[in-house]
């Protein structure tokens, strides 16, 4: 921990209310979504064996490529011809990178891979090697790989299904956990299974009345499931907040280390659906939200599909000035414009009016300070960015930083003290990798 230590969070308005109680919309088969793009490098910038050429036809769930760092596959969302290769932002990675381009011909034609459907009754190892198999990864936005969250792992006495979805706008979570409640549960008895471990605990935030009415119905058929309510503050879904609000516990890197695995909620049920109903993750269903967006929705679509397509597709922008954000208005960067696509990473897309501020001196109050998750300092982090000083910046712990953005949302000056703080991590990277050469 840093040399001061908090439990920094705080209650934001989340917006909620624009999405929560509304339809999902599914767009899967618009004719509007004539070209589908899929990145052929992973979200942590791996390579990838691209399994099809140009000219082959696909189906839904045609195994495109494989990842050459975890080894697990990507799967086509539609069915068509792959017609090349285009170089296209990637949101998750921050730079253009090849894109697979698959013309959809809107038979939604489909096809099955059997060895990922297994029985909750197969072998602890049968059912991770088919996790591995359907390329399920973590959807709250990390995109890591499941399997290898289970794989060879021991003392494991309690999975953390996390429902918190603590980003402003943000209710993908919300709204499938409510819709496929019982395909969840189904996907936590697989990954109780795979653990080798007794229980689970669904964390879901306080003031979520239907949701909790919804899981307790369910839970009755499930005594190894128990649900717990936690506190309305950000940044709650971060995993290490999270358990010390659940389990009262820390944990010096992996939550494994006190017996505990985390998985979001829909990665839950993507387990269920791939090992029982044979579906990969091919479609996503994600938040479009803001206060610069004409109507305001939950929508399904196919991985690939063009974020400016589904902007149009609810009316357009209401604003002549706005901000494209892929993902919550906390974590996530103005990008330039509405063309890349979205991926299995991608939990939302954030429409808002640009605002300007006028930044401030520094008032040395130490909100930032106060009010970090991680217990370290983020103003004095950005004085040694502002000084070049890499060795203060590795005393204080610069890389534990989670970059949530709360030290920028609280700063009365209006500085972007997150972005000095992640600076000062790539300073280091760069600062490590010169070092690294001269060896």
């Amino acid at each position: 921990m840093g040399v001061i230590s908090s439990r920094g969070r705080k209650h934001i308005d989340g917006q909620k209310h624009l999405t929560a109680s509304n339809e999902i919309i599914n767009i899967t088969n618009k004719d509007v979504i004539g070209k589908i793009y899929i990145p052929i490098v992973g979200p942590n910038g791996a390579d990838m064996e691209v399994l099809v050429n140009d000219g082959d036809q696909v189906k839904v769930g045609t195994k495109l490529a494989i990842r050459k760092d975890f080894g697990i596959p990507e799967y086509s969302p539609v069915s068509g011809k792959v017609i090349g290769k285009e170089n296209r932002y990637h949101c998750s990675i921050g730079r253009p990178v090849q894109h697979l381009v698959i013309e959809n011909d809107f038979k939604d034609e489909k096809t099955k891979n059997p060895s990922m459907i297994v029985p909750l009754e197969a072998s602890r190892q049968e059912i991770i090697d088919a996790i591995k198999e359907a390329g399920i990864v973590g959807l709250g936005g990390a995109g890591f790989p499941t399997y290898v969250k289970y794989n060879g792992v021991e003392g494991i006495e309690t999975i953390l299904i996390n429902g918190i979805e603590c980003e402003p706008y943000l209710t993908t979570d919300y709204r499938i956990m409510k819709d496929k409640c019982e395909l969840m549960l189904l996907g936590i008895q697989y990954l109780i299974k795979a653990a080798n471990a007794q229980t689970a605990v669904i964390a879901i935030k306080k003031g979520k009345k239907e949701l909790k009415e919804k899981i307790e119905e369910v839970l009755a058929k499930y005594p190894n499931v128990s649900l717990r309510e936690v506190s309305d503050v950000y940044p709650m879904g971060w995993e290490r907040t999270l358990i010390h609000e659940v389990f009262k516990k820390d944990y010096d890197r992996l939550p494994a280390e006190i017996g505990v695995i985390v998985n979001n909620a829909q990665t839950a049920i993507s387990v269920a659906d791939a090992l029982i109903n044979g579906n990969p993750i091919t479609h996503r269903c994600i938040t479009v939200s803001g206060d610069a967006i004409a109507r305001p929705a939950n929508v399904i679509v196919p991985v690939g599909t063009v974020a400016g397509l589904i902007i149009k597709e609810l009316g357009g922008y209401t604003k002549e000035d706005v901000n494209v954000l892929a993902g919550g208005p906390m974590t996530s960067k103005g990008l330039m414009n509405d063309t890349f696509a979205i991926t299995y990473c991608t939990g939302g897309i954030t429409v808002m009016e640009r605002r300007y501020y006028k930044t401030e001196p520094c008032l040395r109050c130490g909100s930032c300070i106060k009010h970090c998750p991680a217990s370290i300092q983020p103003v004095n982090i950005m004085n040694a960015v502002k000084a070049k000083d890499n060795k203060r910046l590795e005393e204080l712990e610069t890389n534990r930083c989670i970059e949530c953005g709360l030290c920028s949302f609280v700063c009365p000056s209006k500085i972007e003290v997150t972005d000095f703080v992640k600076k000062g991590k790539l300073q280091l990277k760069i600062a490590a990798m010169k070092k690294n050469i001269k060896k």
